[in-house]
């Protein structure tokens, strides 16, 4: 009799919870993405480590979206790599992304975020590019800033059909840790759907740290048609220190496409150059993939691909071989 009185205790105590365990799942979703190799170096400017081949995830990602309301939204987003693993070597997550975001705030269409998320850099480039699971975008790539910062940030429409919108973002400048000194970095950028194929963006930030600043500026143009995506991107950066008259800067450039060649196969490519002049000393690399993508289906894609990347004060470029899955859940 106790098991029975049990067993219908639990089943009215679902009952009641069911109700708002559906509202919660009709304002709850979640999502996630996994990119691994199979990855083989064949060739590099060290010579022993020629040959090393590994299994691994250079990105897994889980992301929960949540709606409060009508006006307020936000996401829960946990990530890792190789790289961020226990001191046992296993995965170790971390938070990617966690905001709150204010629909409405300043006028249909004006948003406020506040929280750890993506600011007002390149989020147009690496929409358009497509293919992070191959690469990040050069600016990215080459750290000229955190793909992430907390802070607080405002986007929306400039003009009325919402072709020209704007991205502020103030924050730590810190890559989502913990805040360790009193300046914080200023992003801005503007971006322009010129129509149904071509965009267009151009951004700045700007920040401050003991003895010097550093000014950045960014362009980028995506041309996408029915089988075929093109693009380019540029930045320059700018750093300067209070006891010297010469200034650490940078410029890069990055060029990509890629295409259809047959149903369900796309060959992608993308060539970066970067160069840098340091108080005098200047140096550059070359970087370029090629990829063979089949869209095994909707969400998953199987890329075998070439990475190759040269430093000047190499004498040998690194070349690494790669068979890449990428999948969307």
């Amino acid at each position: 009799m106790s098991r029975l009185l049990s067993a219908l205790g639990l089943v009215a105590v679902a009952g009641l919870l069911w109700p708002a365990f559906s509202h919660a799942q009709d304002n709850i979703s979640f999502g996630g993405v996994i990119f691994s190799d199979y990855n083989y170096l064949v060739s590099s400017p060290d010579e022993a480590l020629e040959g090393a081949n590994s299994f691994g995830f250079r990105r897994y990602r889980l992301t929960t979206d949540f709606d409060i309301s009508d006006k307020f939204d936000g996401r829960l987003r946990l990530e890792g790599d190789d790289g961020q693993t226990t001191d046992q070597g296993k995965p170790a997550p971390f938070v990617k992304d966690l905001y709150l975001r204010w629909n409405d705030a300043l006028g249909e269409g004006h948003r406020i975020q506040f929280g750890l998320f993506r600011p007002a850099l390149w989020g147009a480039s690496e929409d358009q590019w497509g293919y992070r699971a191959l690469e990040k975008t050069i600016r990215d790539r080459v750290g000229i800033a955190s793909s992430r910062d907390i802070g607080i940030g405002v986007d929306g429409p400039i003009n009325s059909n919402g072709t020209l919108t704007y991205q502020l973002t103030v924050g730590n400048n810190s890559g989502g840790k913990k805040e360790t000194n009193k300046f914080k970095r200023v992003y801005g950028t503007v971006t322009y759907e010129v129509n149904d194929n071509l965009e267009v963006s151009a951004g700045s930030d700007y920040y401050a740290f003991d003895g010097g600043s550093t000014l950045n500026w960014s362009a980028f143009a995506g041309y996408t048609m029915e089988k075929t995506r093109i693009g380019a991107e540029g930045f320059y950066s700018s750093r300067s220190f209070d006891n010297q008259d010469d200034e650490d800067t940078r410029f890069g450039m990055s060029l990509y496409a890629n295409t259809e060649v047959s149903d369900g196969y796309r060959l992608v490519l993308r060539y970066d150059r970067s160069e840098r002049d340091n108080l005098g000393a200047d140096s550059y690399s070359d970087w370029f993939v090629v990829g063979f993508a089949y869209l095994a289906d909707k969400n998953v894609q199987i890329i075998p691909n070439v990475v190759y990347e040269k430093h000047d004060a190499d004498d040998n470029a690194e070349l690494m071989a790669r068979l890449t899955l990428w999948a969307k859940f």
